[in-house]
């Protein structure tokens, strides 16, 4: 077997979205060496993508065992354990990898995040300053920062770092829509609705930002636009109680539609929420 080749072709897999592929590769050559680090590492990478996060979590442990000093290993850890919402773990993985590589940016950034989590605001700005200067072009940390900001109510701060976020990643979508919600919290509606365009261009199926444009749309009393975007919300995210308790206020100005159908948006509105 040769294990060099089969990585590699299992991470093109990966790198290309065929999880299921590339799972069975990665297994094939933990069958046959078992403390193959770099194997186990992304298999618990792809078990992440696929949302099997104790997997992930048991694939990566298996991985320290083999080398405790494995400074990307403790930051995957950390990354799966934010997603978990299990921030104080997530922390002591991070701070484990900074402390093996102290100029590792990514572990920096993340860190920022599970700081955010815990609601540490400051030491997450702080965090995600470190992450900056050790990578200047680091348009992920930039947004981290910004959400920090926005935290702290410091909006205009906030917007710059979004924007230089966009700068150095035009593609950036989340982004967009944080720079839109800074954008309408500043009262600036006209920018929020063409940047909340901006992301769903980009990502045609991000519920959240339709959510969040047709919020912006009702304050700008552009009630058919609002409306459409709430049902687009719908959609895609059938769950989306803020959708439909928007929704529900949009129906309610427009006095357009029957009582039956406010009533029918009302009662799944209700429904979701307490279930959420």
């Amino acid at each position: 077997m040769n294990v060099s080749k089969l990585l590699s072709e299992a991470s093109s897999l990966h790198q290309a979205g065929r999880l299921v592929e590339a799972k069975t590769l990665y297994k094939k050559i933990i069958a046959k060496y078992p403390k193959n680090l770099e194997a186990r590492n992304l298999l618990g990478g792809v078990c992440f993508a696929c949302g099997d996060y104790e997997e992930a979590i048991r694939q990566i442990d298996v991985a320290l065992r083999v080398n405790p000093k494995a400074a990307f290993a403790h930051n995957n850890r950390g990354k799966i354990l934010v997603n978990m919402q299990n921030f104080d773990e997530a922390l002591a993985s991070f701070d484990r990898a900074i402390s093996l590589q102290p100029n590792y940016a990514e572990a920096f950034n993340n860190r920022g995040n599970a700081l955010r989590g815990v609601k540490r605001f400051n030491d997450a700005l702080t965090s995600f300053e470190k992450a900056i200067a050790l990578r200047a072009d680091y348009a992920e940390a930039f947004c981290g920062r910004g959400l920090a900001l926005q935290e702290l109510n410091r909006w205009e701060e906030a917007l710059a770092n979004y924007e230089r976020a966009i700068a150095l990643k035009p593609d950036f979508a989340e982004a967009y829509n944080h720079r839109a919600l800074t954008l309408r919290e500043l009262r600036r509606l006209d920018e929020a609705v063409a940047s909340f365009d901006r992301t769903i261009a980009l990502r045609p199926d991000y519920a959240a930002a339709y959510t969040n444009r047709g919020t912006a749309l009702h304050e700008l009393r552009r009630l058919d636009e609002a409306l459409a975007s709430f049902d687009r919300a719908i959609a895609l995210r059938p769950d989306n109680a803020a959708a439909y308790n928007n929704r529900c206020a949009t129906l309610r100005e427009l006095t357009r539609l029957g009582k039956c159908e406010l009533r029918a948006s009302y009662r799944t509105q209700t429904r979701l929420c307490r279930s959420i």
